[in-house]
């Protein structure tokens, strides 16, 4: 796009945010909470309010792009600089607007200090692994913005009416086996966490949001009494969004036992009392596990991208110019 056809950006504003609730609302079919979704990315560039990009047609606001710099690793590896959502007005879309955003974003990113481009999750707060392919548009503009398919991530879905969720004779059998399940509680927080801390990743950092609820949204296994009581497995859900399950773990231990389906059925037994009618199981690996035990099915399929500045980006067509 030449910089003469590019629609005017500037930096968004608190002031915008009723406007955007509008667009990503709008725009974001396959997620019923896109409004919140808005708030949990837009409070995540709280140090970095530069990487909210908008787009504007007459002085009304038309798209949000919006990015988030990844800590420094301490290492080699590159930077990444993420972006994080992109949303168009369905009345402006084909009109370069989602592709000026873009461009805006990466810009900023890589003036922050990213050597590497990613659309992806940004774990522990994240609203997708990746980019949903039904939004196929915004896959056309990634991928013609030189990006490069990297992997895909996958959801499941459960039916919280239709799904098993008793518990009650699978706790009896591993108290017998010494190993009891209960909701965690806020004073396990220093022990809890930095048994969490051994799983590597962001686990740990995702547990500690779910204990700050109120019930805490996390179930744990453990063995022991007081003092001594050691963790042994654990389930979290409502996160970063309500309605999503993850991250679940077990000690290797006690691993074949049915530690695991009890964590699970419990989180979505609480889900359920919420008044939820479907739990997504996000960003998951063991399909045969979750579908075993509560029934889930294959939902969402997310792909994740990547590019590299120093990498030529070929030409748009025509036609993507115009997207």
């Amino acid at each position: 796009m030449r910089e003469a056809d590019r629609p005017p950006l500037r930096t968004a504003r608190h002031d915008d945010l009723p406007d955007l609730q509008r667009i990503v609302i709008a725009s974001l079919v396959h997620d019923p909470d896109a409004a919140r979704v808005l708030t949990l990315l837009w409070d995540l560039t709280a140090d970095r309010p530069e990487l909210r990009v908008v787009t504007e047609a007459d002085g009304v606001v038309t798209g949000i792009a919006l990015g988030r710099l990844a800590p420094p690793t301490g290492d080699a590896r590159p930077r990444a600089g993420h972006t994080t959502l992109l949303a168009v007005a369905p009345g402006h879309r084909g009109r370069g607007h989602g592709r000026a955003l873009l461009a805006a974003v990466e810009e900023r990113l890589l003036a922050a200090g990213a050597t590497r481009l990613v659309v992806r999750g940004t774990p522990p707060h994240y609203a997708w692994p990746g980019l949903d392919i039904r939004y196929t548009p915004a896959v056309c503009l990634v991928e013609s913005a030189g990006y490069e398919h990297t992997a895909d991530a996958f959801n499941m879905l459960t039916d919280l009416a239709e799904a098993d969720l008793a518990t009650t004779e699978d706790e009896r059998r591993l108290a017998a086996l010494g190993v009891r399940v209960r909701r965690a509680r806020p004073e396990d927080a220093p022990r809890f966490l930095a048994w969490m801390r051994g799983w590597g990743g962001s686990w740990a950092e995702e547990a500690a949001t779910a204990l700050a609820h109120e019930p805490p949204r996390c179930h744990v296994a453990v063995r022991g009494e007081g003092a001594v009581e050691e963790f042994v497995g654990f389930a979290c859900h409502g996160v970063n969004r309500d309605t999503w399950f993850g991250p679940m773990g077990t000690a290797e231990s006690q691993r074949g036992r049915g530690v695991g389906a009890v964590l699970l059925r419990r989180c979505l037994r609480d889900q359920r009392e919420a008044g939820l009618t479907e739990s997504e199981i996000a960003w998951i690996a063991p399909y045969r596990f979750y579908a075993r035990t509560v029934g889930a099915r294959l939902h969402r399929v997310f792909r994740l991208y990547r590019k590299d500045p120093q990498v030529p980006v070929r030409p748009a067509s025509p036609l993507e110019q115009r997207s």
